[in-house]
């Protein structure tokens, strides 16, 4: 069971995807959170500390999100595509409110530079840990790779928010598709990459 921390940090992330950054209170949190009233403005005095608990939050789900899908053995190229695919899918499926609140989040970190220094450091976090990911999948150059596959990855996600609900099966196939012709590009045997997204 959560602790109450997370709870609350939980709750905040809801309140960013439906009500944006506006609507981002200490009083929406607790309603959110289903707690007591004032046990979000207990736990983090000002607003500001709350946003960037929202950061370390959507961190620490990011990472642990990626970790339970990407095997930690016999990784190679097709075994990543697949697993990426798979979080990509739930990112704009059921996680799909993570995904809105980071976007919420990002916005203001273009105005906020103790937030936008936040979010580039949970940024390279997140490269690091991919370009580990692509290191042991035989990329010849991770780094490089984790840099252009987030750009990749984010616009995959953008695009599929914006356009609206899919049908899982249909958005699998589609991202499927996409990511294995990204992937193609950051390994020495692309042709080990392919394959006939019929299957799925």
């Amino acid at each position: 069971m959560p602790d109450r921390r997370t709870e609350i940090l939980d709750g905040a992330l809801h309140v960013l995807a439906e009500h944006g950054m506006r609507g981002l209170t200490h009083r929406a949190v607790d309603a959110a959170a289903g707690i007591p009233l004032g046990s979000t403005s207990y736990y983090f005095r000002s607003r500001s500390a709350l946003v960037e608990g929202c950061v370390e939050r959507l961190l620490e789900l990011d990472l642990a999100v990626e970790a339970a899908a990407i095997p930690a053995v016999d990784l190679d190229a097709h075994v990543l595509a697949d697993a990426l695919v798979d979080v990509a899918v739930g990112m704009v499926t059921t996680q799909r409110y993570r995904t809105v609140a980071r976007y919420e989040l990002t916005l203001a970190a273009t105005r906020d530079p103790q937030l936008k220094a936040l979010f580039v450091r949970a940024g390279d976090t997140i490269r690091a840990f991919a370009a580990g990911l692509l290191r042991a999948a035989g990329a010849p150059d991770p780094d490089r790779s984790a840099e252009e596959l987030a750009a990749t990855f984010d616009g995959f996600l953008f695009t599929a928010l914006v356009r609206g609900p899919h049908e899982p099966a249909a958005l699998t196939t589609a991202l499927r598709r996409s990511l294995e012709r990204a992937l193609r590009s950051h390994f020495d045997a692309p042709q080990d990459v392919a394959r006939d997204t019929k299957e799925s």
